[in-house]
Order: structure tokens, then sequence, then C-alpha cells
């Protein structure tokens, strides 16, 4: 009656900080492992004093924290992570996960603007990692293309040491304003998945900044992943939109801010969600919604 209990929860994340309250501050048990992974990205909103009032790093970033550990994320990856000191506010309190992270900013990864990705502890071992510049020059630090910024792709060789199987993660975000580098900066990744992970299933995450019309973006992920929300075999919860842009009185997200996404390898997809939680009313832990699914490695 447990493992039916628990492979529920998995099937169908549940939507409420209240209920899921005591769930956050229980120790992580191997042992209570399906086969299912929780799988998220999330861009969680820099720390910048923009961002006045609830919507300050200071107040959210509790809140970002809690939700990851509401809904037992077994791997997220995140963007936006401004520097080392906003990396260690998440890290003091995801005492479950290892992280890896990297910047954006010189050669060697270890200035500017961060994307990281927190894991179990517990569940997965770190077989190998790195990162690469999404630029024609990738080992360098560069601006790629039509890009304002320079901008970087995270990576993970993790072994599940409940299943017993061997997986990439791979988290990307892509410039605001380089049309030609997004698509390039697309098939820049994909080349080197395809390279590295070989016939080793992946998970491909991020903030790609383009949404579905921008074909020549989504084309060349889908060329050889699949959308984690088309492949889903329950139907998707949550808004189709992923970036809210911190507009409280919208209900509905469409799919024109829709800029979030999963793309899998080798996976099946058993249900897909834009958590749109907001911690109080007035209130989202970031401007973008966690995109988060479950899923199973084949």
């Amino acid at each position: 009656m447990k493992k039916a209990f628990y492979l529920f929860l998995c099937i169908f994340p549940l939507h409420s900080f209240t209920f899921c309250s005591n769930l956050s501050d229980m120790p992580d048990n191997p042992a209570t492992y399906s086969d299912t992974l929780k799988v998220a990205t999330y861009n969680i909103r820099i720390n910048t004093t923009a961002d006045k009032g609830a919507l300050s790093w200071a107040n959210r970033k509790s809140k970002v924290a809690r939700l990851i550990k509401t809904y037992n994320f077994d791997i997220v990856g995140t963007q936006e992570v401004l520097n080392s000191g906003q990396e260690k506010d998440l890290q003091s309190r995801l005492t479950n996960y290892a992280c890896f992270s990297r910047g954006r900013d010189n050669t060697a990864g270890t200035t500017g603007e961060r994307l990281a990705i927190f894991y179990k502890k517990n569940r997965f071992n770190a077989l190998d990692k790195g990162f690469f510049f999404i630029s024609p020059t990738p080992d360098v630090a560069s601006i790629g293309w039509d890009a304002a910024l320079n901008r970087i792709c995270i990576w993970m060789k993790l072994y599940d040491v409940h299943t017993q199987k061997t997986f990439y993660y791979f988290d990307v975000h892509l410039d605001h304003m380089g049309v030609q580098a997004r698509s390039e900066g697309v098939k820049l990744v994909v080349s080197k998945l395809k390279e590295m992970a070989g016939s080793n299933d992946v998970i491909f995450g991020g903030d790609f900044n383009a949404n579905p019309t921008e074909t020549a973006v989504y084309q060349a992920a889908t060329s050889y992943l699949a959308d984690s929300r088309v492949i889903t075999q329950t139907p998707p919860t949550g808004t189709i939109g992923t970036f809210n842009g911190w507009d409280m009185k919208s209900t509905t997200f469409p799919e024109n801010q829709k800029i979030d996404y999963i793309f899998l390898k080798n996976a099946e997809v058993i249900s897909y969600a834009v958590l749109n939680d907001k911690y109080v009313a007035d209130a989202y832990p970031s401007d973008h919604f966690p995109v988060f699914i479950t899923c199973v490695l084949k």
C-alpha cells in the first residue's frame, strides 16, 4: 500500500506548499526511490536590487529552495544564479543535494552569472562534468554569433545508484537577444551531446529564450530529442507558458511565453507540469515557472 501511494505521488505531483510542508524536512532515503526520476529546470531569477519587497532575493531564496524540496526534485538544472553567493544561499537550504556550477565570464568558468545543477547526493554519483561556451569557439570564453552576452552550457554524466543507469544532464541558458545565437547554440549542444553521450540517455533542459514559433530553435532540438510536454503519457498540468515576468494578475500564460523546456533521448515521460505556485498572494518565487517532469529512463 505504501509503495502504491508513493508511485501515485511520483506520477501526480502535489501542488500545495501547505499540504507538503512536512515533506521538505524528511531525510533523503534511497530505500524509498522508485525507478521514476523527478526532473526539473528552473530559472530562479538573478539577485538584483531592481526587485523590491516580496520580489527581492532576500525574500525569495527560502521560497525557491522550499519549492525544490516540496516537489522533491531528484535533479534540477537552474539558470540565472548571479554568483557564488546566490548559489550558496540555495546550497545551505538544500542539504540533501550536491551542486555543480560554472560561470560564463571567463574560460575557467569561475566568474560571472552561473548555471547550476542540483542533484540528490544519495541517489547519484557524478562520473564526469564540464561546460562549454555557446559560440564557434566553445572552449574559450566568447560571445557567439549575434548574442549580447557570453552564454554557456553545463553538463554532467550521472550514475543512478538505484536504477543502475547512467545518463547525461545538459543545462543551458540561451541568449535573450541573438536569434542566430539561439538556433546555432542548440545545434552546438545537440552535436556535443551526440559526441559525449553516445547511446546513453540524455536530458537537456533550460531557458531557451525562444517560444515554439521560433522554429529554428525548436526544430534543432526536436530533430534528435523529444519535447517532454509533447510525449507525456498524462495530460500536462499548469500553464502552457513558463515565463510570468512578475505578472501577478494573469491566470493564464500562453504558448508565446513558453521558453523553458526539457528535451529527452531514450526516456518515457509519465507526467509534465508547469508549477505555478505562489508563496504569498502577490508573489511567485521567480519570474519563471519551473518545468517539472517525471520520467523513466529506458
